[in-house]
């Protein structure tokens, strides 16, 4: 059986990837395990770690509060999937301090879900109950302040083997737009046990969504419900489906950013770029990336916060247009406080940003959604992406969890090997 859905391509509306409250919290590094460190989990292992820099005189006491959420993020309503004494941390944030002569920030707070190889014994989430998508919240030890909140997902399995990537010509769009991806997750459901009150059926398994890289921001859903001629379903309501979704646009590979040299970015006040100001790249194709994972300085004096001014030259006739700067060092989300600003001297559009010493991959948007025209889109480009399949279990009211996790990189080439 084959459903073929008919609406373009859109975006799942969620909440932010992560976001900082507290201007003594420095930084926020939300990372998985797997490839491009996407911040997916097991249930009983392969943790996630959260870890955030605090600016101050003398170490704070921090908990954590995790919340279960639907496949869009709204908390699951139930007492038996989110009970509040076993989702608030009755322990503090294990913390270090930092090295000496390190002067924007004091401690680094870190905390791993599930924690059961944690150093300190003292990690409340040694294992998640159930599977599915989580928010966590960061709150002052009195509970009277949230300084800081995230995302990530549990899920029941992780699978690489599920997942393939293609490259495919796009008939309706000119070069280089009509070079996309197309993506496959397989999945065969297993056969119920007799009297399994957990048992999975097939027709309630609706909705799978695709991530490129660490843009959790940006899902691509596959969804039985809608009617996107990007997507289908081959053999819904059967044991063995497959979700493909097409048109995923392969961009191109992140610019890189390597600050780590204390030689090339000295501790002046305000660093720019050493090879200048970054120019579009609509028909170049960049040098390989780290799939949008940032490495930091760690462990001596220069782990340290540097003011680095991000600088994008652009035609004068484009001065009224809206660029920002995405990476790891705000969650890969689009955000006003990462708008680039046009500089009437120099005709370039700039943005003085505080990043944590370290190398990063970034990237520019253009008016908020277009993550191509500067950019550029190209099959050379090798991705790695992550698709969730989730299932609407309809004990306790209802919840969605995650059964599958799987992950694949683009084959990368200058060829179509799909069709």
């Amino acid at each position: 059986m084959r459903i073929l859905l008919l609406l373009i391509i859109t975006c799942v509306v969620s909440l932010p990837a992560q976001t900082i409250y507290s201007q003594r919290i420095k930084g926020m590094r939300i990372n998985g395990m797997g490839d491009a460190k996407f911040p997916v989990v097991l249930l009983d292992s392969l943790p996630v770690t959260i870890s955030f820099d605090v600016d101050g005189t003398k170490p704070e006491n921090f908990r954590v509060k995790i919340f279960h959420c639907d496949k869009d993020w709204n908390i699951t309503r139930s007492s038996f999937i989110n009970d509040e004494f076993r989702n608030f941390s009755k322990n503090q944030i294990p913390f270090e301090e930092a090295a000496v002569g390190v002067g924007t920030y004091r401690w680094t707070h870190m905390l791993r879900i599930p924690g059961g190889g944690d150093k300190t014994g003292m990690n409340d989430f040694e294992k998640l109950q159930y599977s599915g998508n989580y928010k966590f919240e960061v709150w002052s030890d009195d509970q009277n302040e949230l300084v800081a909140e995230g995302k990530f997902f549990a899920a029941e399995k992780v699978e690489n083997s599920a997942l393939t990537i293609y490259n495919r010509y796009l008939p309706s769009e000119t070069s280089p737009q009509n070079q996309v991806h197309k993506a496959m997750l397989s999945f065969s459901v297993p056969s119920p046990q007799l009297n399994d009150a957990s048992a999975i059926y097939s027709t309630s398994i609706k909705i799978v969504d695709v991530y490129r890289n660490r843009e959790i921001e940006f899902p691509h859903r596959i969804d039985a419900d809608d009617r996107n001629p990007n997507t289908f379903i081959d053999g819904y309501g059967t044991n063995n489906l497959k979700f493909v979704i097409d048109n995923l646009q392969p961009g191109n590979e992140y610019r890189r950013l390597d600050a780590q040299s204390v030689d090339l970015y000295s501790l002046a006040e305000v660093l720019r770029k050493k090879d200048g100001a970054d120019l579009s790249r609509w028909m170049f194709q960049g040098h390989g990336d780290q799939n949008g994972i940032s490495t930091l300085v760690t462990g001596n004096r220069y782990a340290d916060y540097i003011q680095l001014q991000f600088e994008l030259g652009r035609p004068e006739e484009n001065r009224n247009e809206k660029i920002y700067v995405v990476g790891d060092f705000n969650g890969w989300k689009v955000d006003e406080q990462w708008r680039l600003h046009y500089d009437e001297a120099t005709m370039h559009y700039k943005l003085l940003a505080l990043l944590r010493r370290g190398t990063y991959d970034y990237q520019y948007v253009l008016n908020g959604n277009d993550w191509i025209t500067l950019e550029g889109n190209d099959w050379r480009t090798v991705n790695v992406y992550t698709a969730l399949l989730y299932y609407h279990d309809p004990r306790f009211g209802g919840f969605d969890r995650i059964l599958l996790a799987a992950q694949a990189k683009s084959p990368g080439g200058m060829e179509a090997n799909s069709q």
